[in-house]
């Protein structure tokens, strides 16, 4: 067993271990992706965590097939990322009273992180450790290799001309562990990150970074391993990510579904992430499908829409016939009663089939595929101020024009509704779920996550549900193409479906109730 003076230097890892910057990086980084019109989720990023930044944007771009100028990328995601620092971001409990104790001690202290160079000295003088307190700083841009490669600790005990066996490196991440054991030096692990599931690889797994003591990073520790080649980076085992989708009193481990060989999956907890085993099914990509998939599949849900029509017709037809009402027979295209019976029966069928596609992909959880997320009131208040601001310019438009601001068809249909209440669930409730969640729902996830991104996404929907629409001419298919852009965008940014439908519902409420207005005062 080695003797406690055999420790000489400590390397500490920043990101997780002396700075809580992992939640700021992720924020910067997926707003850098929703800008240039590709919608991501905080939890793509987990399995990048520990290999710098190039690999951190590099491999989540890579998964969507997204094409994205690193360089450029990189700055506007730091430039974000140094917006939040001053506000936000904090050293973790202990992490610096530790690093000064190590000091006192004789111990030499370094940062080896695969992060570029400004966002460590960024996060260092932001919580009171800044690079000359140092003895020394390893970043991204010294090394060629990042972890799980050794290079970067095999770099730093370079510079402080230590031996790595001499060294113990503090860890957070998997990736991190993985690179210190590769360097033959001694690792404690820290489980802020990562569940301490994930860190077994480690010498000596602590809660928090504030439980480590000058004696156990001096102390008994095994003799580290020779150093692997500085730069053979060690293989890794698949990993799949999936956000925690239950309560936190159903957070516990998720059995694993199948029988195949087993990785890791991280579920979110508050702090960090918890790792569960996976069976080799779910350590597929977290992908829906692709974009000519996403469009077939979104034919077939319009072919069981339209089969449904066809059948609701021939029934109509039957019902009236056999009562005589030939009245019914006649513009059944905008007799208001057979519309509101038609919307109400096909909804179903397009989120039913929706729903049933988005699950037959597996990869991903029908309510992150469909977009099932929360989305706050104060939110839904700024949307609905933007779609009254849209409605309001389409309507003095439209007087400019010279066209009315109730269609013909609208009032057709108002005056034939029969039962009126019918009519308003079909206009506000039905259609706004079914459309919705095909078109902002399924198809948007299929199409955002393809080359054309979510610009591409926001256009070719609003196209294809304006399209849909032949009620109505060419000028009203264009206004319903504008509110379809606005939707669209609404998805993108939240990443909810429900803003979506609540900002359709609440445009089909104001034009009901305009349509109402007309027939009490004119019609």
């Amino acid at each position: 067993m080695p003797q406690p003076n055999q420790i000489r230097a400590v390397v500490f890892d920043m990101d997780g271990v002396l700075t809580d910057s992992e939640p700021l990086i992720n924020e910067a980084a997926v707003r850098m992706f929703h800008e240039r019109g590709l919608a991501v989720q905080p939890e793509d990023f987990l399995p990048f965590i520990g290999t710098g930044e190039d690999r951190y944007l590099g491999g989540v771009a890579e998964k969507y097939r997204f094409p994205l100028d690193l360089a450029a990328g990189k700055r506007r995601t730091y430039e974000i990322y140094l917006e939040l620092v001053p506000a936000r971001l904090q050293a973790f409990p202990g992490a610096v009273s530790l690093v000064q104790s190590c000091r006192a001690a004789g111990l030499k202290v370094a940062v080896a992180s695969s992060a570029d160079r400004i966002k460590i000295e960024a996060n260092l003088r932001k919580i009171g450790l800044p690079p000359d307190q140092w003895d020394a700083l390893v970043c991204a841009e010294d090394v060629k290799f990042k972890k799980p490669a050794a290079d970067i600790f095999l770099a730093a005990a370079a510079k402080l001309q230590v031996a790595p066996s001499d060294c113990v490196v503090i860890e957070d991440a998997v990736n991190g562990v993985q690179a210190a054991k590769a360097a033959g030096m001694r690792c404690v692990a820290v489980a802020q990150s990562f569940g301490a599931e994930t860190l077994q690889k480690a010498d000596l797994i602590k809660a928090r970074i504030a439980d480590v003591s000058i004696a156990e990073l001096k102390g008994d520790l095994p003799v580290p391993s020779p150093p692997l080649h500085p730069f053979h980076e060690p293989s890794s085992r698949t990993v799949a990510f999936s956000p925690l989708q239950c309560s936190p009193a159903e957070s516990g481990p998720k059995q694993p579904r199948g029988g195949g060989p087993r990785g890791f999956r991280f579920e979110g907890r508050a702090h960090g992430w918890e790792a569960v085993e996976a069976s080799q099914e779910e350590n597929l990509a977290i992908e829906p499908w692709g974009f000519w998939a996403s469009l077939g599949l979104t034919l077939v849900i319009g072919v069981g829409v339209i089969l449904t029509q066809v059948a609701i017709t021939f029934a109509w037809l039957f019902v009236a016939g056999l009562l005589g009402q030939r009245a019914a027979l006649e513009g059944i295209e905008s007799n208001g009663l057979f519309l509101a019976v038609a919307t109400c029966a096909t909804a179903p069928v397009a989120i039913g089939l929706a729903w049933v596609f988005a699950a037959a992909r597996r990869t991903l959880p029908v309510s992150d595929y469909l977009g099932l997320k929360p989305v706050t009131g104060r939110a839904l208040f700024r949307w609905s101020l933007a779609l009254g601001a849209v409605m309001v310019a389409s309507d003095g438009l439209t007087s400019l024009l010279g066209r009315p601001i109730v269609p013909e068809f609208m009032r057709d249909a108002y005056q034939t509704a029969g039962f009126a209440p019918l009519l308003w669930l079909a206009v506000i409730v039905a259609a706004p779920l079914g459309e919705e969640t095909l078109f902002r729902g399924f198809l948007f996830q299929g199409l955002a996550h393809s080359r054309i991104g979510g610009w591409g996404a926001i256009l070719l929907t609003s196209a294809v549900w304006a399209a849909i629409h032949l009620q109505y001419d060419l000028y009203g298919m264009a206004t319903i193409f504008v509110a379809g852009l606005l939707l669209g965008y609404a998805r993108l940014k939240t990443g909810s479906l429900y803003a979506a439908i609540f900002m359709h519902a609440l445009m089909n409420l104001i034009a009901t109730i305009q349509v109402a207005v007309w027939h009490r005062l004119i019609g």
